[in-house]
C-alpha cells in the first residue's frame, strides 16, 4: 500500500509561510511507501502537512516589486541570487524527481510481487494488520515529512555546525531508548496489539493461521520502531544540509528487500504454500525484508555521518537533559507527532472491520494503491505549487479573486484527473488481471480489487477538492474548521463502516463506498463554510455548469472506452501473432483508454469549453508560483 506521508509540524492554527513553500515545495513531496491508508486518514496527513512552515535552507527574500530606489549592483546582485536559487532548485527538483519515480516504481512491483506469491491470503492479509503500528513508525517518524524529519530540519536550519552536530547526537540517543523502549513493549504485547484492531482473526475459519502470521511478523518487524526515529532524525540532518536525495530513495531500499525475500520464498517452497508451516515461513521472511531495509537506511546515514563528521565525542546524559536545542526539538515534535497520530485512528476502524472479512486487507490495499497513484502525482504537481499563491491572495483581502483562483484550480484538477479516472473504472479488470492475476492471485481477487477499485473511485474527484479547500482555510489562517470536520468525518467513517459491513452485509465494498461518502460530505460541509467566511463570494454557475459537462463527458468517455475495448479484444484475437494473452489485454487497454481520453476532450473542444482558458491561466500561476 503505498501512500503519501505527510505530517504537520506545528499547531492546526498556523497558517504557512509562502515563500518558504514556494522555494521548496519541490523537495518536499513525501516518498515513503508504507501500508495503504483509507482516505479520511490521508486526509488529516495532507491538511496537517498544509499547516505547516517548511524551513529547510532559508532563501534571501529579495523584493521584485519594491519601490524603493535600488542601485543597479545591488539588482545584479538579486538577480544573480535567484538565479543561482532557481538553478540549484531545478537541480534538486530532477534529483528527487528520480528518487520519486524510482520508488514508485519499486513499490508497485513490490505489490505485484506480493500479489502473484500470496494472492490476497492470509500471508499478505497478516502483513498488513502486522504493518500497522511498524508502519507508522516508519512512515509517521522515520519518513520522509514526517515530523521528526521536519522538525529536525526546520531546528538545524536555525544553529550554526557545531550546535547542529550536538543536537542531532542527543536527540539520536535519546529517539534510540525510546525506540528500544517502545519496541520490546510491542514485542512482548504483540499478540495483545494484534487482537485490539484485528478481532476478526479470533472469530474467522482461517483466522488461527493469520493471526499466528500476525503476531510472528509483528516481533520480527520490532526493528522498524527502534530504528524509526533515528532515521527520521538523519533524514532531518540531510535536508537541512540541502541533500535530498538520499532520503528520497532510502525507501526504495524495503521495497527491494521484501521482493528479495519473496523471490526467496518461491526458490524455498518445497510444500504446498497453503500449509500453515509454509504460509508461517512466506510471512516471516517478507517481515525480515522489511526490518533488513530499515536497519540498511541507518547504517547509510551513520556511514554518511561518519564521512562528514570525522570526529564525534561521545554523548552525555547529563547534557542531554539539559540542553536548551532538544527542549525546543520536542516542544515542536511532540505536538506534531501528536496531531498526525490522529490518522491511526481512521486505519484502525477500517482495519478492525476489514478483519471480519476474508482478504479484505489485502483486498483494500491493491484497489486504493492504483487509485491514489494519479491522485498523488496530481496533488504534488498543482495543490503545492499553489499554497503560496493562496497566501498571497489571502493577504490581500480579495475574496472573490480567492474564490475565482479555487474555481480555476479545481476546474484544472478535474480536467486532468477525470478522463484518467473514468478510462480506469471501465479498464479496471483488465488493468488488474495484467498487473496482478498471476499464480496466487487469481480470478477471484481481481473481481475484488476491481469492485473495490470502482467504490474507492466514486470518492477520488472529491479527495483532491479537499486538499484545495484545506489549503485556502490554511491561507486564511484558520485550522480549526478544517481539524473540526475531519474528525467529525472520522467518527462518521466508523459508523458507516459498521451499517454497511455488520447491517447491510456490503463486505469490504462497503469499507470502501464508506469512505468515498465521507470525503464526499467533508468536501460539502467544508465548501459551505468557506463560502459563509467569505461572505457569500461565489458564482456558482462558474462552479457547477463546467462540472457538470465534465461530468457529461466522462459517461461519453466510460461508453467509448467500454466499446473500444471490447472491439479491440475481438479483432486482436483473430490476429495470430498476437494470441498471447498478456500482449493482447495490454494493446487493448492502451488502446481503448487512449480512445476514452479523446472521447473525453472531444466534446470540450467542439463546445470551446471556457474551461480551458481557465487551464491555461491556472497553468500560467502554476509556473509564476
Amino acid at each position: 500500500m503505498a501512500s503519501l506521508n505527510l505530517h504537520s509540524l506545528h499547531s492546526l492554527h498556523s497558517p504557512p509561510h509562502p515563500s518558504r513553500f514556494s522555494s521548496h515545495f519541490l523537495n518536499t513531496i513525501s516518498l515513503q511507501f508504507s501500508s495503504p491508508i483509507p482516505f479520511p486518514t490521508l486526509i488529516i496527513r495532507q491538511f496537517n502537512r498544509i499547516s505547516r512552515p517548511y524551513c529547510f535552507n532559508e532563501q534571501m527574500d529579495v523584493p521584485l516589486d519594491s519601490s524603493s530606489a535600488l542601485s543597479t549592483t545591488m539588482d545584479k546582485n538579486a538577480d544573480l541570487v535567484l538565479d543561482s536559487n532557481k538553478n540549484e532548485l531545478i537541480r534538486n527538483a530532477v534529483w528527487v524527481g528520480v528518487a520519486t519515480i524510482a520508488s514508485k516504481i519499486l513499490g508497485l512491483l513490490r505489490e505485484i510481487v506480493l500479489a502473484s506469491v500470496f494472492g490476497i491470503g492470509p500471508v499478505v492479509t497478516a502483513f498488513k494488520y502486522a504493518s500497522v503500528i511498524p508502519g507508522f513508525a516508519a512512515s509517521l517518524l522515520g519518513g520522509v515529512n514526517g515530523p521528526i524529519h521536519i522538525t529536525m530540519a526546520t531546528t538545524l536550519s536555525k544553529l550554526p555546525e557545531v550546535r547542529r552536530r550536538k543536537l542531532f547526537q542527543h536527540t539520536n540517543a535519546f529517539m534510540f531508548l525510546v525506540g528500544a523502549a517502545v519496541g520490546s513493549v510491542v514485542f512482548v504485547f504483540a499478540e495483545s496489539i494484534i487482537h485490539i484492531y484485528a478481532p476478526g482473526f479470533w472469530v474467522l475459519a482461517e483466522g488461527q493461521i493469520t493471526r499466528e502470521i500476525a503476531i510472528a511478523q509483528l516481533k520480527i518487524m520490532v526493528p522498524c520502531i527502534i530504528f524509526a526515529g533515528p532515521v527520521g532524525l538523519g533524514f532531518g540532518y540531510m535536508s537541512a544540509e540541502g541533500s535530498n536525495f538520499l532520503p528520497s530513495i532510502s525507501p526504495a531500499l524495503s521495497s527491494m528487500l521484501i521482493i528479495a525475500t519473496c523471490i526467496v520464498y518461491v526458490l524455498m517452497r518445497r510444500l504446498n504454500p497453503l500449509l500453515a508451516g509454509d504460509a508461517l515461513s512466506g510471512g516471516m521472511l517478507i517481515s525480515f525484508g522489511a526490518s533488513i531495509g530499515a536497519f540498511l537506511q541507518w547504517i547509510i546515514q551513520v556511514i554518511v555521518h561518519e564521512r562528514m563528521w570525522q570526529n564525534s565525542n561521545p554523548v552525555p546524559w547529563m547534557n542531554v537533559l539539559k540542553d536548551k536545542d532538544v527542549h525546543e526539538f520536542f516542544s515542536l515534535m511532540l505536538p506534531a507527532t501528536i496531531s498526525s497520530g490522529l490518522t491511526q485512528i481512521a486505519s484502525f476502524t477500517d482495519f478492525y472491520f476489514a478483519s471480519l472479512i476474508p482478504g479484505a486487507a489485502a483486498g483494500i490495499s491493491y484497489a486504493y494503491l492504483l487509485v491514489m497513484a494519479p491522485l498523488g502525482l496530481l496533488s504534488s504537481m498543482i495543490v503545492l505549487p499553489l499554497l503560496p499563491t493562496f497566501s498571497r491572495v489571502a493577504k490581500t483581502l480579495s475574496w472573490p479573486h480567492l474564490m475565482e483562483i479555487l474555481i480555476r484550480a479545481v476546474l484544472l484538477c478535474m480536467v486532468l484527473i477525470l478522463p484518467v479516472l473514468s478510462t480506469m473504472c471501465v479498464l479496471a479488470k483488465p488493468i488488474i488481471r495484467v498487473l496482478f492475476q498471476r499464480y496466487a492471485f487469481d480470478s477471484a481477487a481481481s473481481t475484488l480489487v476491481s469492485s473495490l477499485f470502482l467504490c474507492y473511485s466514486l470518492g477520488s474527484p472529491f479527495y483532491i477538492i479537499r486538499e484545495l479547500l484545506d489549503a485556502i482555510f490554511y491561507a486564511l489562517g484558520d485550522g480549526q474548521q478544517p481539524f473540526l470536520i475531519t474528525v467529525c468525518a472520522i467518527a462518521l467513517n466508523a459508523i458507516l463502516d459498521w451499517l454497511f459491513t455488520s447491517r447491510f452485509h456490503l463486505g469490504a465494498q462497503g469499507l470502501a463506498l464508506s469512505t468515498s461518502i465521507v470525503t464526499a460530505l467533508s468536501v460539502l460541509i467544508l465548501f459551505h463554510l468557506l463560502v459563509k467566511k467569505l461572505a457569500g463570494v461565489i458564482d456558482y454557475a462558474a462552479l457547477v455548469c463546467p462540472l457538470l459537462l465534465l461530468f457529461s463527458c466522462c459517461v461519453v468517455s466510460g461508453l467509448t472506452t467500454s466499446f473500444a475495448y471490447r472491439t479491440l479484444q475481438s479483432l486482436l484475437s483473430s490476429v495470430f501473432i498476437l494470441r498471447f494473452h498478456r500482449i493482447q489485454e495490454l494493446l487493448s487497454i492502451s488502446m481503448a483508454g487512449l480512445a476514452g481520453i479523446i472521447s473525453f476532450f472531444f466534446p470540450l473542444i467542439v463546445l470551446h469549453f471556457s474551461g480551458f482558458r481557465l487551464v491555461r491561466e491556472m497553468s500560467d500561476t502554476l509556473k509564476n508560483g
